[in-house]
């Protein structure tokens, strides 16, 4: 298992590799090889954020966030953030216990060409970076009752529960399974006992609107409560149908999805925050990029 991939952190060049500066952040450097290690984290991790760009675009979009990332960090070094050295213990005691063995810990960190020391350099910074964003932007974000209230009103179709129906079911194969099926239904045999005998699929249970074929789906909302169905011919075979319960659409209660709600807005509101204090730190930074 890899470190890194676990600390989702790249490493700096390594002081005694050569290699090629392609941007300049105030007074630190971002080099070819930390982004390629980015880039190899980001394709590791499946990150949807450059699926289907070019490479140039790619490129282009995990250096921007690579600057961003040593802004955050820069700004958290210059105002003086701390960071308790045993919160980065548990750290290390974590990644160990995900490596598996003290054994299997150092294998990786070998691998990766990395010791101790880094490692807790990189865990130190992960923890600043984490601290300064918490401080600037996660404890400036509020959402009142109002905010809530108000998108409550103005997306009630998001809180709609659609229209439900319990059924059974009995699905067979053959024209005579389903004549056999249907003569003891008109007998007044159980539909359950019936399905156990002849069905070839479980009974299809709670459903709602949308979620079958629209000419199923119309058929069985059609039927009444208790009602036994006609067959129905499917692919494969076919379906008879007892509608045991309904329940109409309904929208459900705020106090149900309030907290869901306000954990949205926080989400949009941090989204924003954080693009309004990193362009804030772009615009009083030095910025060079190198080809």
């Amino acid at each position: 298992m890899s470190v890194w991939l676990m600390l989702n952190f790249s490493h700096p060049a390594r002081a005694e590799k050569i290699d090629k500066i392609i941007a300049i952040v105030n007074s630190d450097v971002i080099t070819e090889e930390e982004l390629n290690v980015f880039a190899k984290l980001a394709a590791m991790e499946e990150d949807l954020s450059v699926y289907g760009k070019k490479p140039e675009e790619i490129k282009k979009a995990l250096l921007d966030r690579l600057i961003e990332d040593r802004l955050i960090l820069q700004e958290a070094r210059q105002s003086g953030l701390k960071i308790d050295e045993r919160l980065i213990d548990d750290r290390i005691k974590d990644v160990k216990e995900k490596a598996g063995s003290e054994v299997a810990f150092q294998e990786a960190m070998k691998a990766e060409g990395v010791n101790l020391i880094e490692l807790k350099d990189k865990l130190r910074n992960q923890l600043m970076i984490y601290a300064i964003v918490q401080r600037e932007v996660r404890s400036k974000v509020n959402v009142s009752p109002k905010e809530v209230t108000d998108y409550f009103g103005q997306h009630q179709d998001f809180f709609l529960t659609p229209e439900t129906a319990v059924v059974d079911s009995i699905f067979v194969t053959t024209k005579e399974d389903l004549s056999k099926a249907l003569a003891e239904l008109s007998q007044g045999k159980d539909f359950a006992e019936v399905g156990r005998a002849y069905s070839k699929k479980s009974s299809l249970g709670s459903v709602g609107r949308g979620q079958l074929k629209k000419e199923l789906e119309d058929f069985i909302f059609g039927l009444g409560v208790g009602q036994c169905s006609r067959p129905v011919a499917v692919e494969g075979g076919y379906y008879i149908f007892v509608v045991k319960e309904r329940a109409a659409a309904s929208t459900g209660s705020i106090d149900k999805v309030k907290n869901q709600i306000a954990l949205r807005l926080e989400a949009e509101k941090m989204q924003d925050r954080m693009r309004e204090w990193i362009e804030s730190l772009k615009d009083k930074a030095y910025i060079s990029l190198r080809e």
